[in-house]
């Protein structure tokens, strides 16, 4: 099965870090690690270098500087399924995962489950 993560941010920069680290080091890392940044181009300065492998997506703010929130979590999603995921996990950029997050969902998810 083919995990994703599935995470947006707009300037949270410390917590992304303490995110992917916390990802690193999981019992199960995931197979792809989608970032959506939100007019935030420093998020792959904090990023690059360091494992899990992240893929960016830049998606701009809408009219009146609004989050575009949903339509981030969904470019995020579409970008993990074209690329072959089986089960997507969103976490909020202030989320840390315990080293077995993943692992577990893996253990758990069924065919068109939600958790």
């Amino acid at each position: 099965m083919r995990v994703a993560v599935i995470t947006i941010v707009a300037g949270r920069h410390r917590h992304l870090a303490l995110q992917q680290r916390g990802l690193a080091h999981g019992t199960r890392r995931p197979d792809h690690y989608v970032v959506v940044a939100m007019d935030d181009p420093g998020a792959a300065d904090v990023l690059r270098g360091h494992p899990p492998a992240t893929d960016i997506v830049a998606v701009a703010r809408t009219g009146e500087g609004d989050l575009p929130l949903a339509a981030a979590r969904n470019t995020g999603a579409r970008r993990a399924l074209d690329a072959g995921a089986d089960l997507l996990v969103f976490l909020d950029v202030d989320c840390v995962p315990g080293p077995d997050l993943l692992a577990r969902y893996a253990d758990v998810a069924e065919d068109g489950a939600l958790l």
